[in-house]
């Protein structure tokens, strides 16, 4: 399967009235509002590809997303862009030369 469905949390002010939409990969306060994001793989990627375009993914949820999605979709993926296709989250795993 290359389409995977996550569970996760926004604050619903932030997304309307603040700098974007932000969702946590877990509830961090009761009032958070949760929403199910679908993201498709495709080449190396994971593109989101529902509404509610992701602004960003803070702290570690970019790294905590990508692990979720590689493992549920039993893929190797290194970035993840939102549903306009751009960037918003890069693995940041350094290879040796």
């Amino acid at each position: 399967m290359d389409t995977i469905q996550v569970i996760m949390y926004y604050d619903d002010y932030e997304k309307y009235f603040g700098d974007g939409f932000y969702p946590l990969v877990q509830r961090e306060k009761k009032e958070n509002t949760q929403i199910k994001i679908s993201f498709k793989y495709i080449n190396d990627y994971w593109i989101q590809i529902t509404q509610d375009e992701i602004t960003g993914l803070d702290d570690n949820n970019g790294s905590k997303l990508l692990e979720i999605l590689n493992r549920e979709g039993n893929k190797e993926g290194k970035v993840i862009k939102n549903s306009y296709g751009l960037n918003i989250h890069k693995n940041n795993i350094i290879h040796d030369l």
